[in-house]
């Protein structure tokens, strides 16, 4: 008799021996595909989260994470900051939410026309410009199948609202950010501006918007994945999504006050005597800090694109140089001091012209003065004086000091656009070259050139870098301040305390008069320079006047400069008045107590 009991069991043994691998295989296979799974899902999720994130969104918010948001610029009241104990920041550039309406044509379900006929009236109100408006959005609303169509640029929020109030299907608005500038045409041509080009994105010109547009514009962010020949993601390539670094802020020397005080009056002024042009410097003699800086015309950098020359973007502070004419005598007078050649009191007899070669220069009023001394020369502003200083100081050393003044090389300042000058008729052959230089013909500088060189005069003859940015905050918390190197000893104590009290004889006894502020010594000086046009000076002018005060601590130095005024014939009448009034206005603002005179 056969046991099968036996037989069954053996042949289950056989069976589970056989079967038992298999079902091992399977449990690691399925393992590991779950451990593959897990592994993808935590690639997904976690490491390459904002790559899929992104590649999720639209197109619009893949644009807001790849786009930096531009730093701010701001300035300073620094009077109020020193009363309340607080630093009171307040925006000269800053970005202002707006709204993007667009369009997916291939969700439009009306009709485009019917579309448009709604959009219209709320996204166009100038009715004169909205049957064109109507027929681009048609024109837009009509791609079929198009994924992405803009319909308008910087829309405000009440009417965005009433466009989501419509609720039409395949029309949506999303925020973007475009730059602001709330003071508007004040400090425009020291700010410049924020323009668009589709292949550079938004980009800095000008001002301070071009010179710090790498810092302002922050880092870009950006999408790094593998496509295969047809364009299509490879799923199991690298992948890597780098987000923006917003920009740094720019923090100014700029005082809030001051600036729009300085600019107001110098728009104001320059209409007034209908000049061509105009600039003004206000800058502390002892620091180099820039407290106002303002050129006429000026434009509104919000609608940059609608000045009528491209011109009135040019800051005339720093991008014009031109022949200053008589301010610069003292830089002259300051030479011979220096050297020990000339005093105040040195004399020279005035025929009222002298002649160099087949040349004939002659004072500005045309008279001879008789005796006069060189502080006369000052108040009187006389060619034939500064001619004979120089004949007195020598070419050569005259160059050298031009040169030490800074004059004929940038300043340096943080800002685009300035220029150099031209003292280079200096090293040319002849005595005319000199004579002319002395009382500034023949040479150029800019108004910013002119400010740094009379610092060092203010300021016991030690001359200042000039610098408009205090600070640049970087988005980490860094901060980055402005080096401040040491002033440069141009002329001796003794020569600034000398020319400073000539100075101020030109504004007590002279030409500069005008520019006196009752109860505080101030020097300065008047400049009429004829403009030279294809090569001969023309009948039109340039008037500047330039001046510090008061002389015991110069709390600034400040510059005017009006181009080719039609009302007034000397800066005497239509800049040292001026100077006055934003003198004493600086003066109060300061709370400076008044000489005793």
């Amino acid at each position: 008799m056969i046991d099968l009991t036996r037989w069954k069991k053996k042949k289950k043994y056989k069976l589970d021996k056989k079967i038992e691998p298999r079902l091992r295989f399977v449990s690691w296979f399925f393992l590991f595909c779950s451990i593959l799974i897990i592994a993808k899902l935590f690639d997904f999720q976690i490491i390459k989260f904002d790559f899929y994130h992104a590649l999720a969104s639209d197109q619009h918010e893949i644009y807001q994470k790849l786009f930096p948001e531009r730093g701010a610029i701001y300035l300073k009241d620094k009077a109020s900051a020193i009363l309340i104990k607080q630093e009171n920041l307040y925006p000269l550039a800053i970005n202002k939410d707006y709204y993007l309406i667009y369009a997916q044509p291939k969700f439009i379900e009306q009709s485009p026309e019917m579309i448009a006929e709604k959009l219209t009236p709320i996204l166009e109100p100038d009715e004169e410009k909205q049957d064109n408006f109507y027929n681009e959005l048609i024109a837009k609303l009509s791609k079929k199948d198009d994924p992405y169509e803009p319909l308008r640029h910087k829309v405000e929020e009440s009417q965005t609202l009433l466009v989501e109030q419509l609720n039409l299907k395949g029309i949506r608005s999303i925020k973007e950010t475009f730059r602001y500038y709330p003071e508007k045409n004040i400090g425009a041509n020291v700010l410049g501006f924020v323009s668009f080009a589709s292949d550079e994105g938004r980009f800095g010109q000008y001002g301070l918007e071009g010179y710090f547009n790498e810092e302002l514009g922050g880092e870009q962010g950006e999408i790094k994945t593998e496509t295969d020949i047809t364009g299509n993601i490879i799923s199991i390539g690298d992948k890597e999504f780098v987000r923006a670094k917003d920009g740094a802020d720019v923090v100014l020397t700029l005082d809030k006050t001051i600036q729009y005080e300085v600019c107001s009056k110098l728009n104001e002024h320059a209409e007034i005597i209908e000049a061509e042009g105009a600039a003004a410097i206000v800058m502390d003699p002892q620091t180099g800090e820039i407290i106002a800086m303002c050129s006429y015309p000026d434009f509104d950098p919000n609608e940059y694109n609608q000045v009528e020359h491209i011109g009135a973007y040019n800051n005339k502070s720093i991008f014009e140089a031109y022949e200053v004419g008589s301010i610069f005598k003292p830089i002259t007078m300051a030479a011979g001091l220096d050297l020990g050649i000339l005093t105040p009191e040195s004399t020279y007899i005035d025929d009222g012209f002298v002649k160099i070669d087949e040349f004939t220069i002659r004072n500005a009023d045309k008279e001879a003065h008789g005796k006069n001394t060189m502080t006369q020369v000052l108040e009187k502003s006389l060619n034939t004086g500064t001619i004979f200083a120089v004949r007195e100081i020598g070419k050569r050393n005259f160059r050298k000091y031009v040169e030490k003044f800074g004059f004929g090389e940038k300043t340096g300042i943080q800002m685009d656009t300035e220029v150099a000058g031209n003292i280079s008729s200096l090293k040319k052959k002849g005595e005319i070259y000199a004579a002319t230089g002395s009382f500034g013909q023949g040479i150029t500088a800019t108004p910013l050139q002119m400010v740094q060189a009379f610092s060092a005069i203010a300021n016991g003859g030690k001359m200042v870098k000039p610098f408009i940015v205090e600070e640049i905050r970087y988005t980490d918390g860094s901060v980055k301040k402005t080096d401040r190197p040491r002033p440069k000893q141009v002329i001796s104590s003794k020569t600034s305390t000398l020319l400073t009290g000539m100075l101020v004889s030109v504004v007590k006894n002279g030409q500069g008069k005008p520019a006196a502020v009752p109860g505080y010594y101030m020097a300065g000086k008047t400049g009429t320079a004829q403009i030279a046009e294809h090569g001969v000076y023309s009948n039109k002018t340039n008037h500047s006047f330039i001046g510090y005060g008061p002389i015991k601590d110069p709390k600034f130095v400040m510059i005017i400069r009006f181009e080719n005024p039609k009302r007034g014939s000397f800066s005497s009448v239509t800049t040292a008045p001026l100077f006055s009034r934003i003198a004493k206005f600086i003066l109060n603002y300061y709370h400076v107590v008044p000489d005793a005179l």
